[in-house]
């Protein structure tokens, strides 16, 4: 059965109300997280809200075509008029006014300016003793806006935002790994109450035996009643400690069905992979893989560029800047609509704007100051945080290889513990050893058996914490990567 399939079967378990029994592996149980739960949709909206704003802005440097128009429009007052003589009256104006037109926007990335070209067709109606009404045609009109000795925001916000991408590609997957991180500590709380539960079970069943062998040797004399009340002490302190991992158990449960978006309700059990190969990882190669696959890097680009981009800008306000506006286009106006399409005259314009800082008081300089000093501190800043990432994904390998041999002796610990209990429990019903020391016996049992799970838990963590480290498998040697569905 394929993991869709079986996933497939898990929603079908915990859309019911009954009771069922679920088995998880730890791969499943991750599998499931990383596709169903809250902080998967979280995680998903979160790379689509950035993934679409990226869209957005790519699409912005492609031809806006439009169309706009207004009809009817109606003024009805009293205006100004100059007569021919260069006298001045005020006369009652009425009329309406229409116009439509077709317009296309490009910006040009290259040089930060912007192109536009339009046609376009108006109408106005004048009210009065002789209704009379005229047409005005712009079949073709071209518009040039251009800066000049200024920043090009278009390549600089390009950058950016082609940075904010990636990182917005990273830190999905990174999202992904976080999250196989935490199923693995919730999936493993639920291991480790499970075997609790398991384990204060046989507690209780060894030392019920112990209280009634206990009661029958004191009946006899051949114990104190001190070692019969230390064997009843120890029989309801085992009882105590089921009920409380029985308890532990079903909130550890609950919450990792809660997280998986499964129903709480349900019976769980999970299977840890507790054989495990010994896989080294390179410090030199996590840190390699670390650097080309980490959202932290991109950021700290991010960081420089837009210090960079600040400072140029002020020293560009602090200085001279000019923009050239130019237009062509044919025009001309009629009674008809026909005439107006007809006989076209050229409409032109150019116009040179300047400007020039002459006395800013200081504000200039302390601008350009202050956008250095932020470059300064984004330096600064990024050189610090490279340190701590380096040193984060250092030690975080050097745990992992070491956590793999632990593993090894703290299962070992754990059989070698047992089988001492085990023994001990046997040479005290044939009456070699004293009670204290078979109650050493199984406290140490009990440490074992808790040593060795933490540790496997440990180990399993950190496995998916390099991995989240490197966004690297090193299982199968290559880069890790979460397609979105």
């Amino acid at each position: 059965m394929n993991l869709k399939k079986v996933f497939l079967l898990l929603l079908f378990l915990a859309s019911s109300y009954d009771l069922y029994s679920l088995t998880l592996t730890l791969d499943e149980c991750i599998k499931i997280a990383q596709s169903n739960s809250p902080q998967s949709k979280i995680a998903k909206s979160k790379y689509l809200n950035s993934y679409y704003s990226y869209q957005a802005f790519k699409s912005g440097f492609l031809p806006q075509i439009s169309f706009s128009g207004s009809a009817p429009g109606l003024v009805r007052q009293i205006n100004q008029i100059t007569l021919p003589d260069g006298s001045l009256i005020y006369q009652p104006q009425s009329y309406l006014s229409s116009t439509a037109g077709l317009y296309i926007n490009q910006k040009i990335p290259w040089t930060g300016g912007n192109i536009s070209a339009s046609s376009s067709l108006s109408r106005i109606d004048i009210s009065g003793t002789n209704d009379t009404y005229y047409w005005l045609s712009t079949p073709i009109q071209l518009v040039l806006s251009q800066p000049l000795f200024r920043q090009n925001s278009f390549a600089w916000n390009m950058e950016i935002e082609k940075l904010n991408n990636n990182m917005n590609d990273k830190q999905f997957i990174e999202s992904m790994e976080d999250i196989a991180i935490e199923a693995t500590d919730k999936f493993f709380n639920v291991y480790i109450q499970q075997i609790n539960v398991k384990n204060a079970q046989l507690n209780v069943d060894n030392n019920d035996t112990l209280y009634v062998l206990s009661k029958g040797r004191y009946e006899v004399g051949k114990i104190a009643e001190n070692d019969l009340l230390q064997s009843e002490l120890a029989l309801m302190n085992s009882q105590n400690q089921l009920e409380n991992a029985q308890l532990n158990y079903s909130k550890a449960k609950e919450e990792l069905l809660i997280y998986l978006n499964l129903n709480p309700k349900e019976e769980l059990t999970v299977i840890p992979q507790t054989e495990i190969s010994f896989l080294s990882v390179d410090n030199d190669k996590a840190m390699e893989e670390a650097k080309k696959n980490r959202s932290d890097i991109s950021n700290y680009k991010l960081n420089e560029l837009t210090a960079q981009r600040n400072l140029e800008l002020a020293r560009d306000n602090n200085n001279f800047s000019a923009n050239i506006s130019a237009s062509f286009g044919l025009n001309q106006t009629a009674g008809k609509m026909d005439q107006a399409y007809k006989s076209f005259l050229d409409k032109e314009q150019l116009s040179v704007s300047f400007e020039i800082p002459l006395f800013q008081f200081g504000r200039g300089s302390s601008e350009v100051e202050a956008a250095l000093a932020a470059k300064e501190l984004a330096l600064s800043s990024n050189d610090l945080n490279l340190q701590y990432f380096e040193m984060n994904v250092k030690y975080q390998t050097l745990q992992f290889n070491l956590l793999q041999e632990q593993v090894k002796i703290s299962a070992k610990t754990d059989t070698i513990a047992s089988r001492r209990f085990e023994v001990a429990k046997n040479r005290y019903l044939i009456g070699k050893i004293d009670l204290n020391s078979l109650f050493i016996a199984q406290n140490e049992k009990d440490a074992a058996l808790s040593t060795y799970m933490n540790t496997l838990r440990n180990y399993w963590i950190a496995y998916y914490n390099i991995r989240r480290s490197t966004l690297y498998d090193f299982v199968r040697n290559q880069t890790i990567e979460h397609h979105f569905k």
